[in-house]
């Protein structure tokens, strides 16, 4: 294998698949790698934890085709110190050695035969295929994944929900304390369909890499158990979770007796100076609503209390209510709306957050019952 490829390319498509490599020390050491295929003046580079997997494409000069696996955290750390040169990367197939020479700069790295790499699903061809704006995916996302449950419990709630019919995509999340869902406009050019929970993990993933792109478009492809999120440089390729998911339009409340409209950036810092004085096993902040004014207190036994005071839009009787405040400060914070209205139904029941600027984007938070 030898090749040349341009300093800014490689470090950029090392980004993009470094961070699915498996971090734990007792799985197989190739899945700590990178699988570099160089062939037909392309570079492929794979990477995989055996849960999902991820694979970049670029253009580079290839003078002999080849294949090998190479370290993923020290590669990347070599890459971003390489100058501003064409990085040459030569193998030794006899003693899995690459050579990578940039100007004056050196490397020699041990790699893994490409053929211990595990074999990686392809990526799916004939499944429901759906192109939709990649900046629509991008936000339905980030307004709902943070409140899937953990990853590691293996339920279905550790996936986010996603519905695709006719002109509209819904996504939505829950942990059992909180519920998030949003729905937005797209452009479903062949109205196809799909109904599938898709695990946070694979989509926390895909966040992650789009911030190293530029690209207006993404395709789902879904057969009946498996995802790939594709681009033109990248494709992400995930198992689905199986299983229903909760009907969670049936906790959405219809109206909410009181209602509340806070300018957000308010309700953000004051929440947080708060919190400097909260019960870090408990998290609770109490919200107490009265005369367009909304008084924000946390207490820690044996170490003091916090309260702060900001303006809101509020006229019904006196409420007092309390949240874990991370939970609030989760959804408030991805919204993009000057202000945030809140629908209060009692101090025990599920309470509304959503932007005042945006009807089908609501946030559903448990309340914790103050003693």
């Amino acid at each position: 294998m030898l090749f040349t490829i341009d300093k800014d390319s490689l470090l950029n498509k090392l980004k993009i698949v470094e961070k699915v490599t498996a971090q734990r020390g007792n799985v197989q050491p190739v899945l700590a790698n990178v699988l570099f295929e160089a062939e037909n003046n392309v570079l492929n580079l794979s990477a995989t934890d055996l849960e999902i997997s991820i694979k970049a494409k670029t253009t580079v000069a290839v003078k002999k085709e080849g294949k090998i696996t190479l370290p993923a955290k020290k590669l990347l750390e070599i890459a971003a110190k390489l100058p501003d040169k064409p990085v040459e990367f030569s193998l030794n197939e006899d003693t899995n050695v690459v050579n990578i020479t940039c100007g004056n700069s050196k490397f020699e790295i041990i790699g893994i035969s490409a053929m211990e790499f595990p074999r990686l699903e392809d990526e799916l061809t004939d499944g429901t295929e759906i192109e939709i704006e990649l900046e629509t995916f991008l936000k339905s996302i980030k307004n709902t994944v943070y409140a899937a449950a953990n990853y590691e419990s293996r339920n279905v709630i550790s996936g986010v929900f996603c519905l695709i019919k006719g002109n509209k995509l819904e996504m939505a999340a829950t942990d059992g304390n909180r519920l998030t869902r949003i729905i937005e406009n797209i452009k479903n050019k062949d109205d196809k369909s799909t109904k599938i929970v898709i695990p946070s993990k694979t989509l926390n993933e895909f966040v992650r890499v789009c911030s190293f792109i530029s690209e207006e478009k993404v395709i789902l492809i879904v057969d009946r158990s498996r995802l790939t999120l594709k681009t033109m440089s990248f494709a992400i390729n995930s198992r689905l979770i199986e299983g229903e998911y909760p009907p969670y339009e049936q906790l959405i409340p219809k109206s909410t007796a009181n209602n509340s409209v806070i300018i957000r950036d308010d309700l953000i810092s004051a929440l947080d100076r708060v919190s400097t004085m909260v019960n870090d096993r408990t998290s609770i902040v109490k919200f107490t609503f009265s005369n367009n004014k909304l008084v924000l207190k946390a207490e820690t036994p044996n170490s003091g209390t916090s309260e702060d005071i900001i303006d809101c839009i509020y006229s019904g009787d006196e409420l007092a209510i309390a949240f874990n405040y991370k939970y609030v400060l989760d959804s408030v914070k991805t919204m993009d709306s000057k202000n945030v209205q809140v629908g209060l139904n009692g101090s025990l029941s599920a309470t509304v957050f959503k932007p005042e600027s945006e009807e089908d984007y609501i946030c559903l938070i448990m309340p914790i019952q103050i003693r």
